[in-house]
């Protein structure tokens, strides 16, 4: 079996065609934080409408994994490999990459950047920012 945690960039556009049968998805907390956002700042009530749909869903369908001391070591640790490397990681990606790195699961992102943190073990899908 094989574990990955799914980045925000996979909840909000899923991959086409099918997955393993052995995969087994997992989310952070922190990806609800950010579909919330999105439904927050909708600018239409049909695109509000999708996105809560969307929230709804997911949080139907995941635990999410929270935002523990583990967590917060594996964050401070890809946080400062990556500064000495003279880049400075988004918050909220590292976070959840930590999330995937604390609990031994491989992430599951469309984010290049987010997938080149030191320390994590990803695949990215698609194009990314």
């Amino acid at each position: 079996m094989t574990a990955v945690l799914l980045d925000t960039s996979i909840l909000i556009e899923p991959p086409s065609g099918p997955r393993p049968d052995d995969e087994v998805g997992a989310i952070s907390v922190i990806s609800l934080g950010e579909l919330e956002v999105g439904v927050l700042v909708a600018r239409s009530v049909d695109e509000r409408a999708s996105r809560l749909e969307r929230l709804e869903r997911v949080r139907r369908t995941f635990d999410p994994l929270p935002v523990d001391e583990n967590v917060i070591r594996a964050y401070a640790r890809a946080v400062a490999a990556s500064r000495e490397s003279g880049r400075n990681p988004r918050v909220l990606d590292t976070l959840i990459a930590a999330t995937a790195m604390a609990n031994g699961l491989e992430l599951l992102t469309r984010d290049i950047e987010q997938a080149r943190l030191p320390g994590i073990q990803a695949t990215t899908l698609g194009s990314g920012k």
